[in-house]
């Protein structure tokens, strides 16, 4: 046998009475250690200089001290450097009872706000996908929702980082090895191109998934929801605004209606740009021109690096070398107020308060193009319920010819069933529109223009949801439609083209949905 080395002659046998013959553990009996409370706090090199928050008071002291086993050996205690306080060594929490004191270390609590890109929490061997190629697309992604959601993600930091996994999971599941990094890369094209959302709230916020499902419950929710005065009154602009977006303020002090026709003068075109005689009965086909405006496109070039060019909407041809795709006759647009009450007389709205008057009116007017510049040929106004109470196809004046229907815009093909002129529309308005009336319109400056029209109450959905680049770019009611309403409009071609009851309708409805949302927030913010 070799000879022992005595590593267990420290250690006390835990028998009371050994029996053992050459017992490697320690017989001789310990004594107890007696140390008061008091002296505890100088053996931890605690005083009451100490950082640590005071003693709970009320707590009785021990009539005896604390039996404290002791160790097999003291550890040193270092004078020389500095003391730590007690809560670095251990901490004194009191039992229910009181009578006990029990030592811990303390930990700190894990934070369960996300910082940074989420980390995939899936066994890499059960992924179709390589787990690198995910977490890097996912951190691509991540970084995306972020940026877009920079207004708000300080103060919701959790929405980037929950929008990220849950889009990924969307893709994943749809996809194979072949076909995911391209879905992917779709998807943070998407989320890149989506409107910068101002709240938690908004439409844009989400996975696709999620934004599917609440577009399909907030579609009908518009209809159902009854608009009521003290909602819109909020929403009314100011003079300031109203100027800003070009709306008609006051009747200029030139005399109107003296000039009703520009018919053989020169004007420079709307679509072509060039100098022309403006003519109604012939040169149908002298302007080529693009009816589509330009955009913006990303296609993959060469390395994988992408290139932006700008190209036509109607044709996808190169902007601005292409000079056209459709042909028709010159038309042309005057905007200066001056000009345009020359043409046709402004006049106040009604100041009589009629009982058959609105208290909020969705107007939408469509517009052809005529020796009178651009003039008003179908006007429709809905009430706060909906419901279509005014839709009627407007004569040109007098000595006004129709040049070109713009049916691709405007849905008219004909003006041969129209018995009002502008005078007899506006008389016929008077009955809806009072001094109190709210006018709600999408560019409803560009109404009040055609209508001749003097109303200092009015509401924008252009203003309400403004584009994301600022003045002078206005989104499309048709985007705001599809995007808030989940609705289709503007749909027809050439041949059918838009109409004024459809974006009366849609225009009420954005405002609805408007309205509804704010309150949800206001809700949530006094919760």
């Amino acid at each position: 046998m070799f000879t022992t080395l005595g590593l267990f002659k420290q250690i006390s046998c835990s028998a009371p009475k050994c029996a053992r013959i050459n017992c490697p553990f320690s017989h001789v009996p310990v004594k107890s250690l007696a140390l008061p409370v008091d002296d505890l706090k100088s053996l931890t090199g605690s005083d009451q200089t100490s950082s640590q928050p005071a003693p709970v008071t009320g707590i009785k002291r021990l009539p005896s001290p604390i039996p404290i086993s002791r160790p097999a050996k003291l550890p040193r205690i270092d004078n020389a450097g500095p003391s730590r306080p007690l809560s670095t060594v251990a901490s004194t929490r009191t039992s229910s009872s009181g009578s006990t004191a029990s030592f811990s270390r303390p930990s700190s609590a894990p934070s369960s706000v996300p910082q940074g890109p989420p980390k995939l929490m899936v066994n890499p061997s059960q992924s179709k996908i390589p787990y690198a190629t995910r977490q890097a697309l996912i951190t691509t992604l991540y970084a995306a929702f972020k940026d877009l959601y920079h207004k708000f993600h300080e103060s919701h930091p959790e929405l980037a980082h929950d929008d990220t996994l849950a889009q990924e999971a969307e893709v994943y599941a749809k996809t194979n090895k072949q076909s995911y990094k391209i879905a992917m890369i779709s998807s943070i094209a998407s989320v890149k191109k989506r409107p910068i959302p101002d709240g938690p709230t908004h439409l844009s916020v989400g996975s696709e998934a999620a934004r599917t499902r609440r577009a399909l419950e907030l579609q009908a929710a518009p209809k159902e929801y009854i608009l009521k005065l003290e909602d819109v009154e909020p929403l009314i602009m100011n003079e300031e605004t109203m100027r800003l977006y070009g709306m008609p303020m006051e009747i200029p002090s030139v005399p109107g209606g003296t000039q009703p026709s520009s018919y053989g003068e020169e004007k420079k075109c709307e679509r072509c740009g060039q100098n022309a005689i403006i003519m109604h009965d012939r040169n149908k086909d002298a302007c080529l021109f693009h009816w589509g405006r330009p955009i913006r496109t990303t296609s993959a070039g060469e390395r994988e690096m992408s290139i932006t060019k700008s190209i036509y909407g109607c044709c996808s041809a190169a902007y601005p070398s292409s000079p056209g795709c459709q042909t028709g006759p010159h038309v042309f647009t005057e905007k200066n107020i001056e000009e345009l009450h020359i043409r046709h007389a402004f006049t106040l709205s009604s100041r009589i308060d009629t009982p058959s008057a609105l208290e909020v009116a969705t107007i939408d007017c469509e517009g052809v193009y005529t020796t009178q510049g651009m003039s008003v040929a179908r006007v429709s106004v809905c009430d706060s319920d909906g419901k279509l109470v005014f839709d009627e196809p407007v004569r040109p004046d007098d000595g006004v010819e129709v040049i070109d229907f713009n049916t691709r815009f405007s849905g008219v093909t004909s003006l041969a069933d129209a018995a009002l002129d502008l005078n007899g529309i506006r008389r016929a308005l008077d009955k809806l529109i009072g001094p109190r009336t709210v006018i709600v319109g999408h560019g409803i400056g560009n109404d009040l223009l055609m209508l001749r029209m003097i109303h200092h109450r009015v509401v924008d959905t252009v203003v309400l949801f403004p584009h994301q680049r600022g003045l002078p770019f206005k989104r499309a009611l048709r985007i705001l439609a599809k995007e808030y309403l989940n609705r289709s409009i503007q749909t027809g071609d050439e041949t059918v083209g838009h109409s004024a009851s459809e974006d009366a309708l849609a225009t009420l409805d954005l405002l609805k949905y408007y309205v509804q949302d704010k309150n949800k927030r206001k809700g949530q913010a006094g919760r």
